[in-house]
């Protein structure tokens, strides 16, 4: 209280224009509950989860015994929990904030606090989806060191100004009271309303939007069909279900008269499907897609249908990836995510996408511009030609078992060995993709499982480098190097394998402190 009184004796001297400010400082250290519409929120996304477990239960649980209203019983009774559950959250959560702080108060029957301090805070996201946006409301996330998967904290309902006012204390509001030092009268230099423009309102340092082009592009070569056609496939094996019991039959005697080529096409409808679900869900996801920086803070905009705007902190990017999947490479594009200790989601594996798409030779001018620490030249050093076989053997393997198992239950399982060929091609194509680097002050790595990835650590991000080796490794004097950083709770970790003992080695003196002089002193000479 007396901290709290001393502030506002001191806004006092400050000039005319403040008492305003501190009045609405004053209304903002109460207590506040979320907009009634979050009841709503959590309803729809409590619902959301549910609905997708009862899908499950319908599609591959036992439907025989279980009649229709069974499931008109269930969803009635998801209804109305879903509600309960969003009241009650609404009625028992609230928020203060208060200098450099934020203070939550939530829970029923076990009541939580939760404080939150601006020194804390790895990023801010800002997301508006359908509902939020019909009222002109935003969600706010909160990432902090060591957050974990999910973000430290969220407000679903909020209008715009009151997440604005958060954002803006959390990430400037030490910054502003800072620049409030008094002249010798004893006044401010700058007002209120300077200060905010100076701090927070600046026009951005860089600006990049992702033109409609590339959005379509982008569309067209996003990966993850397999996860899209696995729920196509899902559907279409409970097509019995929907129809008579005579055409089923009729259909499945057909299908088991017909050709390879006709259930090839079937395989190959299945994942046009998948592949126009991608598309669709890529261009709601990355629609509208910019990004601004202003000093050190990167702003992402992004989305359709749910509109997100993530602020991230340039000094807090532990790692760079670039990444190209099968169908990118050929046309020379590349997507650009970071790694930093806050802001990643679940969907891209707890990274922030950077740039959806680019051309990879525009990679350098896009990283001087936003991250202008990791734009330089990369020379690789590839790997030893022994390793070529053990890349090859390690898909060839699994291959060969499984083209035989196939073989002996199917009648036309044989035509499976053709995976063989295509395993021995990608073993290749994986050793002849992977490479490392290193500079005095970055490490870089290339590899790839199926897409290409490219890893840009700088060495004071680095949490720790091993160096290990199988029984079957250490037959051909071959190892693996892992490098770990900090991302989350648990952090992530990147590996290269089959690299000589001797590159292994060169690498792990590099990064010990003990020995980075005289690696250094070498490399040189």
């Amino acid at each position: 209280m007396r901290s709290r009184l001393l502030r506002n004796q001191k806004l006092t001297m400050y000039g005319t224009t403040l008492p305003a400010l501190q009045g609405k400082r004053i209304q903002m250290s109460d207590f506040k509950r979320q907009h009634p519409i979050s009841i709503f929120v959590s309803f729809f996304g409590n619902l959301k989860q549910m609905i997708i477990t009862l899908i499950v239960l319908f599609f591959f649980g036992s439907s025989q015994t279980r009649g229709p209203w069974f499931y008109f019983l269930v969803l009635g009774a998801l209804l109305v929990f879903s509600f309960l559950s969003g009241f009650l959250h609404w009625l028992t959560f609230r928020y203060r904030l208060d200098e450099q702080e934020l203070h939550i108060r939530q829970g029923l029957i076990f009541r939580k606090k939760r404080y939150i301090h601006q020194d804390r805070v790895q990023s801010i996201d800002l997301n508006a989806k359908l509902i939020q946006r019909m009222f002109n409301l935003v969600e706010v996330r909160i990432e902090t060191a060591g957050g974990g998967d999910e973000p430290e904290f969220r407000i679903i309902a909020l209008n715009k100004e009151e997440a604005n006012d958060i954002r803006n204390e959390l990430l400037y509001g030490k910054k502003k009271r800072e620049t409030e030092a008094p002249d010798s009268d004893g006044n401010s230099v700058l007002s209120e309303e300077e200060i905010d423009e100076e701090t927070v309102s600046k026009e951005p340092d860089y600006t990049w939007k992702l033109s409609t082009k590339r959005l379509i592009t982008a569309a067209l070569t996003s990966s993850g069909i397999g996860v899209a056609a696995t729920f196509v496939a899902a559907l279409f094996s409970q097509v019995q279900q929907f129809i008579p019991e005579t055409w089923y039959e009729t259909a499945i005697g057909f299908v088991v008269e017909s050709s390879v080529l006709f259930i090839l096409s079937f395989l190959i409808l299945v994942l046009v499907i998948a592949w126009l679900i991608r598309i669709v869900s890529t261009v709601l996801k990355y629609g509208n897609f910019s990004i601004e920086k202003t000093g050190n803070d990167i702003v992402i905009a992004r989305g359709l249908l749910e509109r997100r705007q993530l602020t991230l902190n340039r000094r807090r990017i532990t790692a760079v990836r670039l990444v190209q999947n099968v169908l990118r490479q050929p046309f020379g594009y590349t997507s650009v995510y970071v790694e930093s200790a806050g802001g990643g989601t679940k969907d891209e594996d707890l990274s922030t996408i950077l740039i959806p798409l680019c051309k990879e030779t525009e990679v350098k001018a896009h990283l001087e511009k936003i991250v202008p620490d990791f734009a330089f030249e990369r020379p690789l050093t590839g790997l030893p030609k022994k390793s070529m076989k053990r890349y090859m053997v390690r898909l060839t393997v699994p291959a060969v078992i499984a083209a035989s198992a196939i073989t002996y239950f199917f009648d036309y399982g044989a035509y499976s060995f053709a995976a063989i060929i295509v395993a021995l091609l990608m073993g290749y194509w994986q050793y002849k993709d992977a490479g490392i680097g290193v500079n005095e002050r970055f490490l870089w790595m290339r590899m790839r499982k199926f897409a290409r990835t490219t890893v840009i650590v700088p060495k004071k991000r680095i949490q720790t480098v091993e160096v290990t080796s199988n029984p079957l490794q250490r037959l051909n004097q071959l190892t693996t190097l892992e490098v770990s950083i900090l991302t989350s709770i648990t952090g992530k970790t990147f590996s290269l394998r089959h690299l000589s003992k001797q590159q292994s080695m060169n690498y792990y003196m590099w990064y010990s402190y003990e020995h980075s002089t005289k690696y250094n002193e070498e490399t040189k000479s």
